[in-house]
């Protein structure tokens, strides 16, 4: 069942991940924009980007994954951030709909930095 935003916990489990993300505005013209997402709840996301964008925004995130295809879900800027540890942005992402708790789990247990080792290169494995 997918609560309505205003039924949300706002204290939803939040999962650390290293996910390679890849934005794009919702309704309005831009260029896709590419990110990595640290920490993924049922009901958002932790996104770090090169560049800030606006509380309020509508994206598309497209998440790619090791094990399965990619991701593609919709959500909105709710939070910006400033990251004083590397040359990025950091934005809270509330998405249009909850994920499933298993899907959550199942990708944490897949993604967590110390199991998803990433090439150098930028490959999957």
């Amino acid at each position: 069942m997918v609560l309505p935003l205003e039924h949300r916990r706002a204290t939803a489990p939040r999962f650390p991940v290293r996910v390679p993300a890849v934005t794009e505005p919702v309704g309005t013209p831009g260029d896709p924009d590419v990110g990595e997402v640290e920490n993924l709840s049922r009901s958002g996301m932790l996104l770090r980007l090169a560049k800030t964008l606006a509380p309020g925004t509508a994206l598309r995130v497209s998440l790619s994954l090791c094990r399965r295809a990619p991701l593609v879900m919709t959500g909105t800027v709710v939070w910006v951030r400033p990251r004083s540890r590397f040359p990025a942005w950091a934005l809270g992402i509330r998405f249009g709909e909850e994920l499933p708790g298993d899907l959550v789990a199942e990708i944490a247990d897949e993604e967590h930095p110390p199991w998803a080792a990433r090439s150098t290169n930028g490959g999957r494995h």
